[in-house]
């Protein structure tokens, strides 16, 4: 529990130290922000509280460039200070798309990928910044605490002791690394471990002798295991290195009152005094005085060995004795006096100079010590004990040099603990000399050094390790790989398992290089290799699906998103992959589909399963509204809007399903939706207006047509009025009235219509009209049409008409429509079949007509033409001529606008070239021309 305790309040400083360092990352010296004018003018605003105007004008500039990587970063900061992290993430991750090495994003990200607790996410953030400054020790701090709040405490232990080595005198990380050590040792004494707590903090303190806290860890630790000697040579060692603090002055007081070694103490207490004054002491050296004094009634000294060795120093016995005693109470000065004294008497000797040398050792005088052994062993080389003395010398010789960055001196002592040492020393010696060239960035020394070890440890799998490392170092990344595949295919289960992460970190790290030089062929057939040695890993996958999407093989693409989707079948990431590689082959689309739509339903809240599941959907829509399955496209669209109604580009396409529908007021609705470009605005407005033209229910027309004869300058003319209710189905009905004023009176006929769709492709019209003369007496019709893929369309109808000469006509039609983007191209064929005073004719006409369409059905262009050996069908209807049985043709263009979104027009103009009778066998040719106006309003 104090354990768990521990981490929280740590991830609480973190946490802390990120919503303080949140108004810092956009200030920082070299910002784009600082180069950008309007990017600084928004974060001053953004520091004087106006986020909402700030925001307004990132916006603003975002309108005219989307790309602006630094208005990203400034709307995702707004949204950052609002706490609204989605938004905040969206804008911030757009930034470094158009600006990968945005520094301020990233910092950014960090602290919305931490505040909705998205570590992992967190953590790569937090690597790439490390990458522009490794040494940021910031960055290192808040990776550390992030992997403690993943419950990932052995790398953040790792990660703590790697940038402790790199940062030894740093306060922060000190408390840091005491506080874990503190828990650690916690935890063992309270399993009872007590020799590995001493051994932790022994460590601890060899490590980092300039940390004090480490040495009354220890020397707690030794006084509760009841090794007081231990605990006095470090708490003396402490005194040495930190006089002043007071806190070793207790610790050796404590340690002498329970040994009873009571005159030390008063010696002690009275060397302090004079040092630090009486404050605070005084009080204990009179209590000691007291209790020394009860102590010399209980317990007689002896003291002849110290009268005879004052007189007579040069008494071996004497000198024994006393310098035994002085030892045995911690009297290490009175014992080097007494040497010297003795000494003094009989001379150096070797006996006498290893004395002094472990007198000195037991003091705690290092840098005596070190001075000592030097001389030493150059006078007595053949010491064994001196010559590991010195070689250990030499080993944290280098050790201090290589933490003081003295990389030369390093060397150089590594060398000599190599020269002097035994195998175990040499061992430590090569290991050190091995880590000083890395640490100096010596590859090739340090790979040197490693082979030296690896000719005495052929195949030692940490060795082969260590130099794939360096391997990939220098950038030999072949050799790398190589080396760490031949270490893995011999390696345990268990070792594998250890290895491997380690190996796929530097393949990923590989593959990402190649990938950012454009390498995507070299990337995928890494990628393949990694699977060969990982293929439980989802990681190369991942890799080698983006590698085919980059080179285009989306056939293999499709392989590997299939392999993996079965391999992790609750990885819903790979789902994705499966989908968008289907998108990729022609008529996977409804597979496709199909997968992300089983996959959404199990998580409606996925945010990139519901991305990709929209994207899928407008695609996969777009292709059924192509191919006019209209109903189809609309039922997926539906679907997809379920999981997020807001998508505007979906309403629009649902707009499209309606207008295939022909639901109009449906389609207007949902169509509104779009967001033209200032381009497309004035055709999708125009074409707006045209569905809801047609949303409305009834409309009235009004046509006037101008015929002449070529040969005559007197004018036909027929006036139309017509009304059309549109039914909800797209069903419709309607009436009209047609007048015509000619010199033997005037005509009128009416007419009604119906017309209704049965189906989406299946639609039928009939029509019935009678007049009183200039038209036909009595006109039926009734069509067919029928609609299928690839926007063709056939027409079959039949028709009856009994004119005022008699004359009968009954007529078959045919006809096919192709609609080409833009343009509706038909051709017709009209048969007839003339009854004329008892005699039948068999007659047609070939019709052909052109429209282009310019934004919408009301704005267009019309082509028409005909020939055959009657004429068409229209004019037979207005009877301005009956030319049966010889040529006749017509060519005609016309023109229609829609004025308003109610009001719309149109004009026409025929000429028509047609073979009449004339005497003998004279041919005459006559033409007519006629204009042909219509206005029409809808309501």
């Amino acid at each position: 529990m104090l354990k768990n305790f521990g981490y929280a309040k740590l991830l609480v400083a973190l946490c802390a130290a990120m919503c303080c360092y949140q108004p810092v990352y956009a200030q920082r010296a070299g910002t784009t922000i600082e180069r950008n004018k309007d990017a600084r003018e928004i974060n001053g605003l953004y520091q004087r509280g106006l986020w909402e105007e700030g925001k307004r004008r990132a916006e603003e500039v975002l309108k005219k460039n989307a790309k602006d990587s630094d208005m990203r970063m400034l709307v995702g900061k707004y949204y950052l200070h609002k706490q609204e992290y989605d938004r905040a993430r969206y804008e911030l991750v757009k930034s470094l798309e158009y600006a990968p090495a945005n520094v301020e994003s990233k910092h950014m990200l960090v602290t919305v990928e931490t505040e909705t607790r998205r570590y992992s996410s967190a953590i790569c953030y937090i690597n790439e910044l490390l990458e522009v400054n490794p040494y940021w020790k910031g960055l290192w701090r808040k990776k550390i605490e992030l992997y403690r709040a993943m419950g990932n405490h052995v790398e953040a232990d790792r990660l703590l002791k790697r940038i402790s080595q790199i940062y030894p005198e740093d306060s922060e990380l000190k408390e840091d690394q005491m506080y874990i050590l503190e828990q650690q040792t916690a935890s063992l004494n309270k399993a009872g471990r007590i020799d590995e707590s001493i051994a932790a903090a022994k460590k601890l303190v060899n490590d980092q002798p300039a940390q004090e806290e480490g040495y009354i860890l220890l020397i707690d630790q030794l006084i509760k295991a009841g090794n007081y000697s231990d605990a006095l040579a470090y708490t003396e060692r402490g005194l040495n290195r930190f006089p002043a603090d007071a806190r070793f002055v207790q610790k050796k007081v404590a340690i002498l009152e329970q040994a009873g070694r009571y005159p030390e103490i008063l010696a002690f207490l009275e060397g302090q005094m004079k040092r630090r004054g009486a404050v605070g002491l005084r009080g204990q050296y009179n209590y000691f005085v007291l209790e020394a004094a009860r102590s010399a009634k209980r317990n007689d000294p002896a003291s002849l060995y110290g009268r005879i060795f004052e007189h007579s120093p040069g008494n071996r016995e004497a000198f024994d004795a006393v310098f035994k005693a002085c030892i045995a109470n911690g009297q290490y000065e009175e014992a080097l006096h007494a040497l010297d004294r003795h000494r003094q008497q009989v001379g150096r000797s070797k006996e006498l100079d290893m004395r002094e040398l472990s007198l000195y050792k037991r003091m705690g005088h290092e840098a005596k010590v070190a001075g000592l052994t030097e001389a030493y062993f150059i006078m007595y080389p053949d010491d064994a004990d001196l010559r590991a003395s010195y070689v250990s010398l030499a080993i944290k010789r280098a050790q201090t040099y290589v933490q003081e960055g003295r990389t030369t001196l390093a060397i150089d002592s590594w060398r000599e603990a190599l020269q002097y040492g035994d195998a175990e020393a040499v061992s430590v010696a090569q290991r050190g000399l091995y880590n000083t060239y890395v640490s100096a960035g010596k590859y090739g020394e340090a790979i040197a050094a490693l082979d030296v070890m690896l000719s005495a440890a052929p195949g030692d799998a940490e060795l082969l390790l260590k130099k794939a490392d360096l391997y990939a170092k220098q950038g030999r990344h072949e050799h790398a790989l190589a080396t760490y595949e031949q270490v893995l295919k011999t390696a345990s289960a268990d070792d594998r398992e250890r290895w491997i992460v380690s190996y796929n970190e530097m393949t990923a790290a590989r593959v990402k290089k190649l990938r950012e030089d454009y390498k995507f062929a070299e990337a995928r057939e890494l990628c393949s290799r990694w699977l060969a040695i990982d293929g439980h890993n989802p990681e190369p996958f991942v890799h080698i699906i983006n590698a085919c999407y980059q080179l285009k093989d989306y056939s293999a693409m499709l392989y590997y998103a299939q392999t993996a989707a079965d391999r992790f079948a609750d990885e819903v990431s790979f789902k994705i992959k499966l989908a968008e590689a289907m998108n990729h082959v022609n008529g996977r689309f409804a597979d496709s589909w199909g997968l992300l739509h089983g996959q959404i339903r199990q998580r409606p809240y996925h945010e990139p399963l519901i991305n990709t599941f929209h994207i899928t959907t407008e695609q996969y829509a777009g292709i059924l509204l192509k191919e006019k399955q209209h109903a189809e496209a609309l039922t997926v669209v539906d679907t997809a809007l379920l999981y997020k109604s807001d998508n505007r580009t979906l309403k629009y396409m649902k707009g499209l399903a309606y207008e295939g529908l022909k639901q109009f007021d449906s389609a207007y609705y949902y169509q509104s939706f779009y967001e033209p470009s200032l381009l497309e605005h004035a055709d999708f407005r125009s074409h707006l207006n045209y569905l809801g033209q047609r949303s409305l229910r009834n409309n009235i027309g009004v046509s006037h047509l101008r015929a002449r004869f070529g040969d005559d300058y007197r004018i036909s003319s027929i006036s139309t009025v017509e009304y059309t209710r549109m039914g909800r189905s797209g069903a419709y009905y309607g009436a009209r009235i047609n007048y015509a004023g000619r010199e033997q009176g005037k005509g009128i006929q009416g007419q009604v219509e119906w017309g209704t769709p049965w189906t989406e492709r299946w639609s039928t019209r009939i029509d019935l009209a009678v007049a009183n003369q200039f038209f036909a007496r009595l006109a039926a019709n009734a069509a067919a049409t029928y609609a299928w893929n690839d926007f063709w369309e056939a027409e079959a109808g039949v028709g009856y008409r009994a004119f005022f000469t008699d004359q009968r006509l009954m007529n078959l039609n045919l006809g096919l429509t192709k609609q080409i983007d833009d343009f509706r191209v038909s051709a017709k064929l009209s048969n007839f079949f003339l009854d004329s005073r008892g005699e039948n004719f068999h007659l047609y006409s070939l019709g052909a007509r052109a429209q282009y369409f310019m934004d919408s059905p009301r704005n267009y262009l019309l082509a028409v033409g005909s020939i055959g050996n009657s004429p068409d069908i229209d004019l037979l209807d207005n009877q301005l001529y009956n030319s049966f049985n010889v040529f006749n043709a017509m060519v005609g263009a016309g023109a229609g606008r829609a004025i308003t979104r109610n009001v719309g027009a149109s004009i026409m103009g025929t000429w028509y070239n047609f073979q009449v009778e004339g005497a003998g066998l004279q041919r005459t040719y006559r033409n007519l021309y006629n204009l042909y106006f219509q206005f029409y309003v809808s309501f």
